[in-house]
């Protein structure tokens, strides 16, 4: 059996400062800018050419600190799946997963070092009746 794998890595890094943390990404680093969003919150997404994307996410009072501050987003096929086997291992998530209105059907959770990792698939791809929220999917 072949083991379940991510299909796709997103970098999630909070900013209080979105404009900055673009152009650094962006015009910095060289990531190609696939989007930019400001009808539920306000956010970029990049991609590297390997695949591998930072989603920029502002957020109010964000706090520079000198810990890097970094949450993992994973999109997988299988939710459901992954919750279960982290749940047998004795790894709390947050909520069990759900459909977020953004149109993600998924959990978050800590990974050992206290990551955030949210783990997700779009709605539609979830299996059951969950259904769409109405939400249009990010990534």
């Amino acid at each position: 059996m072949r083991p379940l794998r991510p299909n796709l890595a997103v970098f999630v890094v909070p900013t209080s400062k979105l404009a900055e943390s673009l152009a650094f990404y962006r015009d910095g680093v060289g990531l190609e800018l696939l989007e930019e969003w400001s009808d539920m919150g306000r956010g970029a997404l990049l991609a590297a050419s390997t695949g591998a994307r930072v989603e920029l996410v502002e957020q109010e009072g964000v706090v520079d600190t000198p810990e890097p501050r970094v949450a993992l987003g994973l999109q997988v096929t299988g939710v459901d799946l992954v919750y279960g086997r982290l749940t047998a291992m004795g790894i709390p998530a947050k909520a069990p997963p759900r459909v977020r209105p953004w149109g993600m059907y998924g959990f978050g959770v800590l990974d050992p070092n206290g990551v955030p990792v949210n783990v997700y698939e779009p709605a539609t791809d979830a299996t059951g009746d969950r259904g769409s929220t109405g939400g249009a999917s990010r990534r």
